[in-house]
C-alpha cells in the first residue's frame, strides 16, 4: 500500500509540474536575435560512440573495503543512425563487433528512448536492460569473469524545463537542430520518475562471497524513485552560431521505495550529471561531439548501489527538404 501511495505521489508531482510549466511556456515568445531556425526541416544522422556502465555495492558505512562488490557492463563501441522526417523520428544503434570489454562473452544490452519536446520543455521516455554483466577479475592474466543470468532493468522519463527559452535553445546546444546566434545560458530543472529491478535467475554463493550483496541480489529487488535536479547550461557560440561549445551540469536527489520488502520507510537517492557538446552547425551539414557522465547513488536497505555511466559520441548530420511526393500518402 505504501508503494502505491508513493507511486501515486510521483505521478501527481510530475503531472502538476508539466501542467504548470506548460501554462507558463505558452506566454513566452522566441527572441529571433538569439534563436533562429533552419530552412531545411528534416535531418539524417550517423553517430559512432562508446559507452560504459559500472555498478558498485557498498555497505552503509563502508568505503573501498574488501566487502565492496563491483560489476561492469560488457560495454563496447557502437554505431547509430537517426532520421527525423516531418513528424516521424527513427533512432537505432548497434554494437560494433570486436570492441567489447570481454570479446569472448556475449552479454546483451538493450536501450530504447524517445525524444520529444517544445521550445521550453523536453520529454525523454527511456528503457534500459543489461542482460548479464562482468566481474572485474583479481587474478593476474585475466581482466573479467562473466556474470551470467543476472539482469538490470530500468524504465522512466526525464522531464526537463528551461527557464530562458526565449533566448536560449536547448535544441541548438544539445542537438544542433536550431541556431543559437548569440551566446546564452539558462538554469534548468529535471524530474525523473523511474522504476528499477535486479533479477538473478540462479543465485550462487560461488559467484558472490559477500553475504550482504548476495542477499540483496538473490532477493530480486525492485524499486521506484523520483529524482529532482537543478542545473545550468551555457552555449558559447562563435561566428553567429556556426561553432559552439555547450557545457552543462545537474545536481539533485529524491526518494525511493523498495517494492519487495515489508519496510515502509523511504530511502534517499542522489544524482549528478554533466555533459559537453561542441561542434559545427551549418545550414546543410553539421558535426558535433558529445561527452556525458552520470553518477547515481541509490541507498537500498541492505546495501547501497552506486552506478556510474559514461558515453562519448561523434554525430554527423545532413539536413534535407520535404520530398516532392508523399511517402505512403502520409508523410
Amino acid at each position: 500500500m505504501k508503494a502505491i501511495h508513493f507511486t501515486t505521489a510521483c505521478l501527481v508531482i510530475t503531472v502538476n509540474l508539466v501542467a504548470c510549466v506548460t501554462l507558463h511556456a505558452q506566454q513566452k515568445k522566441t527572441d529571433t536575435t538569439f534563436i533562429k531556425e533552419f530552412d531545411l526541416p528534416n535531418v539524417v544522422e550517423i553517430y559512432p560512440g562508446v559507452y560504459s556502465t559500472h555498478f558498485s555495492f557498498t555497505g552503509v558505512h563502508e568505503h573501498k573495503t574488501k566487502n565492496n562488490y563491483r560489476l561492469v557492463a560488457n560495454s563496447s563501441a557502437y554505431l547509430g543512425t537517426y532520421v527525423n522526417y516531418k513528424w516521424v523520428s527513427l533512432k537505432y544503434s548497434w554494437a560494433m563487433p570486436g570492441t567489447e570489454l570481454d570479446k569472448n562473452v556475449r552479454l546483451k544490452y538493450t536501450s530504447l528512448s524517445l525524444r520529444m519536446g517544445t521550445k521550453q520543455m523536453a520529454f525523454y521516455p527511456f528503457y534500459d536492460s543489461y542482460n548479464g554483466l562482468l566481474i572485474p577479475a583479481k587474478e593476474p592474466g585475466s581482466r573479467y569473469k562473466p556474470f551470467r543470468g543476472i539482469q538490470f532493468s530500468d524504465a522512466g522519463m526525464d522531464f526537463s524545463y528551461y527557464t530562458q527559452s526565449s533566448r536560449f535553445s536547448y535544441h541548438a546546444a544539445n542537438y544542433f537542430s536550431e541556431i543559437q546566434a548569440k551566446s546564452k545560458g539558462t538554469f534548468f530543472m529535471m524530474a525523473t520518475p523511474m522504476w528499477q529491478k535486479i533479477n538473478w535467475k540462479n543465485p550462487s554463493l560461488d559467484i558472490i562471497t559477500d553475504t550482504a550483496t548476495f542477499h540483496l541480489l538473490s532477493a530480486d529487488p525492485q524499486w521506484i524513485s523520483l529524482i529532482g535536479r537543478a542545473g545550468f547550461i551555457y552555449n558559447f557560440v562563435f561566428q553567429h552560431g556556426k561553432w559552439s561549445i555547450a557545457p552543462a551540469i545537474l545536481v539533485g536527489g529524491g526518494g525511493l521505495k523498495e517494492l519487495n520488502t515489508d519496510h515502509e520507510r523511504l530511502q534517499a537517492v542522489t544524482d549528478m550529471q554533466a555533459w559537453i557538446t561542441a561542434g559545427y552547425n551549418g545550414p546543410e551539414f553539421y558535426l558535433y561531439v558529445n561527452a556525458w557522465w552520470d553518477d547515481l547513488q541509490t541507498n537500498l536497505l541492505i546495501k547501497n548501489l552506486h552506478q556510474v555511466n559514461t558515453d562519448f559520441s561523434i554525430t554527423a548530420g545532413y539536413r534535407f527538404p520535404n520530398l516532392k511526393k508523399k511517402i505512403l500518402k502520409l508523410l
